[in-house]
C-alpha cells in the first residue's frame, strides 16, 4: 500500500507541528504540538482554560486539530466521532516546546511517545515542577540517536539537531516509497551546527524533505546573525554597567546551555541569578548547579543588597507584574530579555509588559538570539539535501523558499493526504 503524508498542522503558521506518515494499517506521528492561531489566540489571559474540557474546548474552537483515532476518548465530549479506535500510531516529538509538544497529553491511551532522552529529562522536570502537560505527560520512551525503530513497515530514526532546547531531533522515516526527513526546529549558529548540518548529510537524496522555515516569514536580518558568543558577552557586559544596581532578566529556561553559562556570568560579576519558585524547581529537577529561588531570598534580601543579584520573575500569566512596583530600582536597572516571557511583540501579553517597565522607567534591552535557522541556512540546507520534494511548515510565508536545482516544492493543504513525491491522493476529510 502506498506511503501517504499529511499535515495537521505547521501549515502557515509558525509553530503547531503535526506531520502524519501512514503505510497500511501503522502511522507515525512527527510532532503533535499546540495548535498556534492565525490570528487571535481565544486562550489568552484572563481566560483560564479548564482543565477537565481542556481538549474538548480547543477543538470546539479549532484550536485543535480533528485527527482520527488518537485522541483520548474521556477527553472528548460526549458522543464525539474523534474517540472512535484509528489505526496503530506511534509519535515522535521533535523537543520539548510546547509548539511541537503541546497536545501529547490528549493522546489516547496506548499510543507510544518517543523523544530523545534529553527531552524526556525536560518533560519529566517540567511536570515535577509542576508544569506538566494538559492531560497529563504519557509514558515517554527515551530513544537513542541513530537508532531505528521499526513500527510496522515503518523504521523511524532520530538524528540530533541543534537549537535551543536539549535534546531537539529530526528524523528519517524509512517507507515502502522512499524516506521521508523531518528537521524539527533546527538552526546553524548555535553552539554545535555541525549537529543540524549532519542531519543534511544523512538525508540527502530523500524523497521528501520537510522543513520548518520560521525565518521565511521574517524581516532581512540586520547585519551578522547573532549567536550565543554575543549573547553571553553583551549580559557579561550589562552585569558590569548596572553597577550595583538589580539586574532584572527573562531568558528561557528550557535553554540549559544559556543557563548554565548565565550562571557563571553572574558568578563571575559577584551575583546570583535568583528564580520564581517553579523555574527553580525544574532547574534543579535538571540538576543545574548553583540555583536559587526567590522565596529563599525574598524581597528584603534583594532590597538589602541589589547589586548582589540578577533576578527573574515569573511572567508566564503577568499576574506577578505589579509586584515589580516593590522592586529597588536604580540608574543602572536594566531588564534583559534574552528570549525568555513574555516572549516578544507576537505576543498578546507584551504590549501590556513594556508598558509596565515603561511606567517603571526600567529600560528594556533585547539580547537574545535567534532560535531558528536563517533563511540563507534554510536554502543551502535544502540545496545539500536534494530531495524530491521539499515541503517549508512552520512558518507563516513557505512560498519564500526556492529550491534550486531539481527539488520540487510543495505548499502542503491542511489534512490533505499526497504521496512522498507531493503528488495529493485525497481531499482533507475523504
Amino acid at each position: 500500500m502506498a506511503t501517504t503524508v499529511e499535515f495537521w498542522g505547521g501549515v502557515g503558521v509558525i509553530g503547531s507541528s503535526k506531520v502524519l506518515i501512514t503505510e497500511g494499517d501503522h502511522r507515525v506521528l512527527l510532532d503533535f504540538g499546540l495548535d498556534i492561531p492565525r490570528g487571535t489566540d481565544l486562550f489568552r489571559p484572563p481566560v483560564v482554560p479548564r482543565p477537565q474540557h481542556y481538549l474538548a474546548d480547543r477543538l470546539r474552537v479549532g484550536a485543535a486539530p480533528r485527527l482520527p483515532g488518537v485522541y483520548d476518548p474521556a477527553m472528548l465530549g460526549p458522543g464525539d466521532p474523534l474517540g472512535a479506535a484509528g489505526p496503530a500510531t506511534a509519535v515522535f516529538v521533535s523537543h520539548a516546546h510546547i509548539d511541537h509538544c503541546g497536545l501529547v497529553g490528549t493522546l489516547r491511551p496506548g499510543i507510544e511517545v518517543y523523544g530523545a532522552p534529553e527531552t524526556v529529562a525536560v518533560m519529566a522536570a517540567l511536570a515535577a515542577a509542576g508544569d506538566g502537560l494538559p492531560g497529563g505527560d504519557p509514558g515517554w520512551r527515551p530513544l537513542a540517536e541513530r537508532t531505528p525503530t521499526a513500527f510496522g513497515p515503518l523504521t523511524v530514526e532520530r538524528i540530533t539537531v541543534d537549537h535551543d532546547v536539549p535534546g531537539a531531533s529530526g528524523y528519517l522515516v524509512t517507507t515502502s516509497d522512499g524516506v521521508l526527513a523531518f528537521t524539527g526546529d533546527i538552526r546553524f549558529h548555535g553552539r554545535a551546527p555541525e549537529r543540524a548540518w549532519r542531519l543534511a548529510e544523512l538525508a540527502a537524496g530523500c524523497e521528501m524533505f520537510v522543513t520548518e522555515g520560521t525565518a521565511l516569514g521574517l524581516p532581512v536580518f540586520p547585519g551578522p546573525v547573532r549567536t550565543e558568543d554575543d549573547v553571553v558577552r553583551d549580559f557579561a557586559g550589562a552585569l558590569e554597567a548596572a553597577g550595583r544596581d538589580l539586574v532584572l532578566l527573562a531568558m528561557y529556561p528550557r535553554d540549559l546551555e544559556r543557563v548554565r553559562e548565565f550562571v557563571e556570568v553572574a558568578d563571575a560579576a559577584g551575583r546570583r541569578i535568583v528564580w520564581g519558585a517553579a523555574v527553580a524547581a525544574f532547574l534543579r529537577a535538571l540538576d543545574v548547579e548553583c540555583v536559587v529561588a526567590y522565596d529563599e531570598v525574598g524581597l528584603d534580601g534583594i532590597k538589602a543588597d541589589p547589586g548582589a543579584f540578577v533576578y527573574q520573575p515569573d511572567l508566564r500569566d503577568l499576574r506577578g507584574i505589579p509586584d515589580l512596583a516593590d522592586l529597588p530600582v536604580g540608574a543602572g536597572t536594566v531588564w534583559l530579555h534574552a528570549n525568555g516571557e513574555p516572549l516578544g511583540p507576537f505576543e498578546s501579553r507584551w504590549d501590556l509588559f513594556v508598558e509596565w517597565l515603561a511606567a517603571l522607567a526600567i529600560p528594556l534591552r533585547r539580547i537574545g538570539s535567534f532560535g531558528h535557522a536563517t533563511a540563507d541556512d534554510l536554502h543551502t540546507l535544502v540545496h545539500r539535501v536534494r530531495p524530491r520534494t521539499v515541503v517549508p511548515i512552520h512558518t507563516d510565508a513557505p512560498e519564500r523558499l526556492h529550491p534550486v536545482g531539481g527539488p520540487a516544492r510543495l505548499l502542503a493543504e491542511p489534512a490533505r493526504a499526497y504521496d512522498l513525491g507531493g503528488n495529493p491522493i485525497r481531499n482533507p476529510g475523504a
